[in-house]
């Protein structure tokens, strides 16, 4: 009781800018520290990633760029119609790229990153004022990237099997967060808010998708489609929502994706109850990796445009050109 007299005395005392920070300043205190630093960890290491793949794959596919890709790696370096070859610099910067993206350890620590990214977006799931927002948003970005890589295919920029994206990484982020707020909505409505109930739900749907994942192979890569009308290409883009047919560049099913979001929400609902950090204060060498965690979409977004546009000028200034058609 006296400590909020005492709060009510502080409060009448100071003037509406001060009540206006102090109240920003108890909104920012409610993040939870280290679910920002590990979301902020994990985009950091998706971004060295794709780095990677822009290295190897996109440079010598997009410039006339003369070296040999035998195996997974650059083996000779050769000048290319104009007389110019690669920089020492750039030809051992393309092999690190190709040495890295073409190593084994590299499918699991992918793997790792995307299983991470789906366990905290399940235990964010509980921190969202509105999910729905988040959800259609989240799926509102995945179909921009669809329409930017269709236009890219229309355009013979890219090659319609390797490089379109029809149920990206947003998109089934968004389509699960929707999904999953349908689902817990109508089940705590039927049970009357028993969440042991939805626990229960929750538990069933992972057993299925583990089962669909295991037994009928979805999203095994071994399958590859390539649509020729209209009619597969539908088809397709069904079957690559549910992993039941592998098509483009980006290929993120429902299924088994839904499973670690499942338990991020888990997490959420039960460690992260009362929506606090479980550590009282956060170390200053993670508080730059937490303030990209607080960003992470836009990352997402600007990264692969950012780090394309920087190779394009790295290329530029060292004498080649960029071959579109």
């Amino acid at each position: 009781m006296q400590n909020e007299i005492n709060e009510g005395v502080i409060l009448t005392s100071l003037n509406e800018e001060e009540v206006e920070n102090l109240t920003k300043e108890n909104k920012k205190r409610k993040r939870v520290w280290e679910i920002d630093f590990a979301r902020g960890l994990a985009i950091i290491l998706m971004v060295l990633d794709h780095l990677m793949w822009n290295i190897y794959d996109f440079t010598y596919k997009f410039f006339d760029v003369n070296v040999s890709f035998l195996n997974g790696s650059f083996t000779l370096n050769l000048p290319n119609e104009n007389g110019i070859s690669l920089p020492s610099f750039l030809y051992f910067y393309m092999q690190v790229g190709g040495w890295y993206y073409n190593w084994d350890v590299r499918v699991a620590f992918r793997q790792v990153i995307l299983i991470l990214f789906f366990i905290i977006c399940g235990i964010s799931f509980n921190f969202s004022k509105n999910n729905i927002k988040r959800g259609l948003i989240l799926l509102g970005c995945g179909i921009g990237v669809t329409i930017l890589t269709g236009i890219a295919v229309g355009l013979d920029i890219v090659s319609l099997k390797s490089s379109f994206i029809p149920f990206g990484v947003l998109s089934c982020y968004g389509a699960i967060i929707l999904l999953v707020y349908f689902i817990k909505w109508l089940t705590l409505k039927l049970s009357k808010n028993n969440i042991k109930i939805w626990y229960f739900v929750s538990f069933l749907i992972c057993l299925a998708s583990i089962f669909l994942t295991i037994f009928y192979k979805v999203g095994d890569i071994n399958y590859m489609f390539n649509p020729e009308n209209p009619k597969q290409m539908f088809i397709a883009i069904l079957g690559s929502i549910f992993g039941f047919s592998i098509w483009g560049g980006d290929f993120f099913p429902l299924f088994p994706y839904i499973t670690y979001f499942l338990i991020g929400e888990f997490i959420g609902n039960t460690v992260y109850k009362n929506k606090e950090s479980i550590f009282k204060n956060e170390p200053k060498i993670t508080k730059p990796i937490t303030f990209v965690g607080r960003y992470t979409i836009w990352v997402y977004i600007a990264h692969i445009p950012l780090i394309t546009l920087i190779h394009c000028i790295l290329y530029w200034s060292a004498g080649f050109n960029l071959i579109l058609f």
